[in-house]
């Protein structure tokens, strides 16, 4: 089996997760919306639960 790497990338909006092989070509990619609150004007909030949910899950779609 080759060996592979992991890159998360955590965004305002979304987590992404690829699968990528030592040399660099994407094998399989999967993207997550990350919420975000605006209650108040000029105030915006996000969950750490949900960015950690995001990530884990885009990470869990890729390698099953």
């Amino acid at each position: 089996m080759a060996p592979y790497v992991i890159g998360v990338d955590v965004g305002t909006g979304s987590a992404r997760a690829a699968l990528v092989t030592v040399s660099g070509k994407v094998v399989t990619s999967h993207t997550c919306p990350i919420r975000t609150w605006n209650e108040k004007p000029d105030f915006f909030e996000q969950s750490s639960e949900d960015i950690w949910s995001a990530v884990c899950q885009c990470v869990k779609v890729n390698y099953h």
